[in-house]
């Protein structure tokens, strides 16, 4: 159909733009709204890339097959702070494989890690979930969030120090979660004199 692998978004439009009723004078019955739309989705589902294909979840429901796309999310975040190295940080529901795109099961929601001298503050959004469906572990190096709510959300933070899991304190407002975490002293190590 086009010349080039993937085509471009005005090679896709003047495809579906085809056969719609404008330029179908013939076809007049009632259908005339339904059908183009049904033939724009058939076209735009044979031309789409394969890895895109495997995005689409069909269910068996009493009414027949029904097809479901997303939401799908993807984004990255920048902090950037004074003295610092800026930092990009990912998030969303679909991460790149060796297999091709994935939407994964839980959302990753957007995370801020705030790194002090003697602590980390960490930020993690979570829209529209209640407070007691949010479930928060803390281990010395890392924190893992997840919901078990009908919006789900998962991500696991790795800590670039030490943290004192008992000093954790978090809060949860106007679907931010706020977790304070005090740093461990790091290990002094001692000199050994090798005989």
């Amino acid at each position: 159909m086009w010349d080039k692998r993937y085509p471009s978004i005005f090679d896709i439009f003047e495809s579906f733009t085809k056969g719609l009723p404008f330029e179908r004078k013939e076809k007049l019955e009632e259908d005339w709204f339904k059908e183009p739309f049904e033939d724009m989705i058939n076209r735009f589902e044979e031309s789409m890339p394969s890895e895109f294909k495997t995005l689409v979840r069909e269910e068996e429901t009493p009414g027949g097959i029904s097809r479901r796309y997303g939401p799908f999310v993807y984004g990255f975040s920048y902090t950037a702070e004074p003295g610092k190295e800026p930092v990009f940080r990912e998030f969303g529901n679909i991460k790149p494989s060796y297999r091709g795109i994935e939407p994964s099961q839980g959302r990753e929601p957007l995370v801020d890690v705030m790194s002090e001298k003697d602590r980390y503050r960490i930020f993690v959004e979570l829209p529209g979930v209640d407070k007691d469906k949010v479930k928060l572990d803390v281990a010395e190096d890392s924190i893992e969030i997840k919901t078990e709510d009908e919006k789900k959300f998962y991500k696991m933070i790795y800590l670039d120090s030490v943290v004192d899991a008992d000093s954790a304190k978090a809060s949860y407002k106007n679907g931010v979660l706020t977790v304070e975490l005090d740093k461990k002293e790091k290990r002094k190590g001692k000199e050994v004199t090798i005989e």
